[in-house]
C-alpha cells in the first residue's frame, strides 16, 4: 500500500526556507524519505512524496522533521510534526460461477472460483476451500498463475465437489484464509447450490420457426430445475427425473411457449415458435 505526503514549513518571521529538507521518519525514527522544500506561490512546501506503508496492520505514527539550519546568522531550530495513519489488509473479493443449473444428488460436479485483491495483487497460488451447508469442507483448490480472460487481476481455479444425497437448495460458502502475514485479508462468498433427483429420462425438444419452417438455434428449453439449449438443428436434449413439469421454451424475438408435461419415460416433441410482432409506432 502507498500513501502520499506533502510537507509545509513556515517561519513566523517570513524567512526563506527553500532548498532546505524535510525528513519523513517512521515509528522507529528511521528516515523513510528526505525531500526538499520549494516555493509555491510564496509557500515553502515539498513535492508530494509516495511512501510505502508498513506491512503491519494497525495504527502508525510517523513524523515529518525539519532539520535545524542557520542562514544569514539566523538559526532555525529543528522542529517536527507527527501524523497518524492506519493500515488495513487488502480485501479479497471472492466470486463463483459456472455451477450447473441442476446438480444430481450424489454426483460430482465442477465450477469456477475467482479472487481479486482490492489492490490488484498477484494472488496465484492462494488456497481456497468450499464448505457445505453443514459446515463440512467439500472441496479445495489453489488459484492458477493466470487471470480469467477479459478481466484484470481476477485469479481463478476450478473446484470439484460432490453433491449431497439430499435434494433441495442449499447455501454453500467459498472461503480463502488471510495470507502474506495478514497483508491479504480472508474472504468468502455464498453460493446457492440446487441439488435435484438424478435424471432417469430424456426429453428431446425440436424447435422450428412457424413461418419459415426452419430450425431455431440457441433456444432455451427448461423443465425446472433441468434445462438446455437447442443446437443448429433446433434440437435440445434435456435429462430429467420422472414427474410433472412446466415446459418453458423461449428464444430471442420469439413468443415463449409454455405447457405442462408428464414425464414417465423418454419422450420427444416439436415446438413451433412465432416471431414477436413488430411494434407499430403511433405518429398521430
Amino acid at each position: 500500500m502507498e500513501l502520499i505526503v506533502t510537507s509545509r514549513v513556515a517561519c513566523p518571521h517570513g524567512c526563506d526556507l527553500t532548498e532546505q529538507f524535510v525528513s519523513i521518519r517512521d515509528q522507529d525514527d528511521v528516515e523513510v524519505v528526505r525531500t526538499q522544500l520549494n516555493s509555491i506561490e510564496g509557500i515553502c512546501v515539498t513535492n508530494p512524496c509516495t511512501l510505502h506503508a508498513p506491512r503491519t496492520m494497525g495504527e502508525h505514527t510517523w513524523r515529518a522533521v525539519f532539520a535545524g539550519v542557520e542562514r544569514s546568522r539566523v538559526r532555525h531550530e529543528e522542529t517536527s510534526v507527527a501524523f497518524t495513519f492506519t493500515t488495513l489488509a487488502h480485501t479479497a473479493h471472492v466470486h463463483a460461477w459456472g455451477m450447473p443449473p441442476a446438480i444430481a444428488a450424489g454426483e460430482q460436479f465442477k465450477f469456477n472460483v475467482g479472487i481479486k485483491c482490492s489492490a490488484g495483487c498477484n494472488l496465484s497460488g492462494r488456497p481456497l476451500s468450499v464448505v457445505d451447508h453443514d459446515g463440512v469442507q467439500v472441496g479445495t483448490a489453489t488459484l492458477r498463475d493466470d487471470v480469467w480472460p477479459g478481466t484484470t487481476a481476477l485469479y481463478f481455479a476450478e473446484v470439484e465437489a460432490t453433491a449431497p444425497a439430499t435434494v433441495g437448495d442449499f447455501q454453500w460458502q467459498v472461503m480463502t484464509p488471510q495470507c502474506d502475514e495478514g497483508l491479504h485479508a480472508d474472504g468468502s462468498c455464498s453460493v446457492t447450490m440446487k441439488f435435484a433427483h438424478p435424471p432417469d429420462h430424456e426429453i428431446i425438444v425440436e424447435t422450428i420457426d412457424s413461418a419459415t419452417r426452419t430450425p431455431i438455434n440457441g433456444v432455451h428449453v427448461r423443465c425446472f430445475p433441468y434445462q438446455g439449449y437447442t443446437d443448429e438443428s433446433g434440437m435440445a436434449k434435456v435429462k430429467v427425473a420422472k414427474g410433472r413439469y412446466t415446459l418453458y421454451v423461449s428464444g430471442f424475438n420469439y413468443i415463449p411457449h409454455e405447457s405442462i408435461i408428464d414425464v414417465a419415460d423418454n419422450m420427444s416433441m416439436r415446438v413451433e415458435l412465432t416471431v414477436e410482432p413488430e411494434e407499430i409506432e403511433d405518429y398521430r
